[in-house]
């Protein structure tokens, strides 16, 4: 591994602590995750998944107050979200990615149950999305019928380009 101390520089051999001699492109790390363990009802739709623990992070802003991850630099991010749902038979319960209040349509994660009894699965996303700095995301829950339990859940990002 190089001794090159620039932020970009991933160990080439070019480089020496006094001299950075990198070509390529230079991405900062970012990366991020929140975690729920504890179960949460969702009796009014679009309520936000209230996580519990904030895990490792660097060069994102994680929010246990308002459940949210702010970019703080613009790039391409791998997002994951995943959610373990109890709902009753024939009701219908998505999560969905929201970006600065706005829900990504195509990154919702749905369950449907037909089923005589109350259900509980896990169902997971991960999407690649190009995000601006101050950008802040969330997941918010849709149901159709009666509440939905969220008993565990993550929301994990990390930056890829």
């Amino acid at each position: 591994m190089s001794s090159c101390r620039k932020k970009h520089c991933y160990g080439c051999s070019n480089c020496t602590s006094n001299s950075c001699y990198c070509t390529g492109p230079s991405i900062l790390s970012a990366f991020g995750s929140l975690r729920k363990e504890s179960g949460q009802v969702i009796d009014v739709d679009g309520t936000k998944v209230d996580y519990d623990f904030v895990g490792p992070s660097a060069n994102v802003t994680l929010n246990i107050v308002n459940d949210t991850i702010t970019i703080n630099e613009s790039g391409v991010y791998e997002i994951s979200m995943s959610l373990t749902l109890g709902i009753n038979p024939t009701d219908l319960a998505r999560g969905f990615l929201f970006v600065n209040d706005v829900p990504l349509n195509f990154s919702a994660v749905s369950l449907t149950v037909t089923s005589s009894t109350l259900a509980l699965a896990t169902v997971s996303k991960t999407i690649q999305l190009d995000l601006l700095a101050n950008d802040v995301i969330d997941v918010r829950i849709h149901k159709v019928g009666d509440a939905v339990i969220v008993g565990s859940s993550s929301l994990t990002i990390n930056r890829i380009g």
